[in-house]
């Protein structure tokens, strides 16, 4: 008898992951809530997540994996996203000269 496997949502694994991070509860439901939002309006997922802390827990840094027309669709709406506090662009080189790894800061 086959097994079926439950897939849980981002804000699922983000909170598991980052709940023992320091953060404020409703800090980090608010952060994992716009992070989930990207994910769900244009289907891209951080492959890394991290806790910004200087010295106190206050933010999250996500990076993503993009391509170049998913980066320009962005663009525009990452400028409205509430809470952004820095975005870093840098291009992957010359064998993947078309993707580009995408941090985003927010606090």
């Amino acid at each position: 008898m086959a097994t079926t496997a439950r897939e849980y949502s981002l804000d699922y694994y983000l909170l598991d992951k980052l709940r023992f991070s320091g953060l404020d509860k409703e800090n980090l439901a608010d952060l994992v809530n716009i992070a989930s939002s990207l994910k769900n309006k244009y289907g891209i997922a951080p492959y890394a997540t991290d806790v910004v802390s200087s010295p106190v827990p206050n933010g999250l840094l996500m990076h993503y994996l993009v391509d170049s027309l998913t980066l320009h669709k962005l663009m525009n709406v990452l400028l409205d996203t509430p809470r952004l506090e820095r975005v870093g662009i840098v291009p992957r080189g010359i064998p993947h000269s078309m993707q580009f790894e995408l941090e985003i800061t927010l606090a």
